[in-house]
């Protein structure tokens, strides 16, 4: 296994399409897949009101975690960070949100689902949620001359 650069670990979590999001309710952990952007430095994601809306009010301290998996190589990457969750209610992220997501997922989306200017309700109102990345690492399964791990090998 290899150690990723800080920049390096930035560019995969920037291209991966799915993380997970760990959070902590009532003393036990919870974890949930979501769909995200990397903008800058920060996490920024939707969501409606709910389960995981109230687990990040309650305890802002989160766990993201994304991964890649190559199933013709074996080669894998991961990405794990240590965060603060907070609700955004600012117009300008919050737009800027949903361009950089039509901007990532256009591909899987078929079309916008917005025909108009503004933040369009997907679900229901969405919330905003930016995590502030408090630390960061990421490791890759091997590269050049390393011996390269596979999942599930000790």
């Amino acid at each position: 296994m290899d150690t990723l650069s800080r920049e390096e670990a930035l560019e995969v979590l920037a291209t991966l399409p799915v993380a997970h999001l760990g959070m902590v309710e009532e003393g036990h952990p919870y974890v949930t897949p979501m769909s995200f952007v990397l903008d800058e430095e920060r996490i920024l994601f939707r969501t409606v009101a709910g389960r995981k809306l109230d687990c990040l009010r309650a305890n802002p301290s989160v766990c993201v975690e994304a991964s890649g998996y190559d199933e013709e190589s074996g080669d894998w990457v991961s990405v794990i960070i240590d965060g603060t969750a907070v609700e955004v209610d600012d117009d300008s992220v919050k737009q800027k949100l949903v361009s950089l997501l039509f901007r990532k997922y256009e591909h899987v989306m078929g079309s916008p689902l917005s025909t108009g200017d503004g933040l369009q309700a997907i679900a229901g109102q969405p919330h905003v949620i930016e995590v502030t990345i408090n630390d960061l690492s990421g490791m890759v399964s091997g590269r050049g001359w390393a011996r390269r791990t596979r999942p599930g090998r000790l």
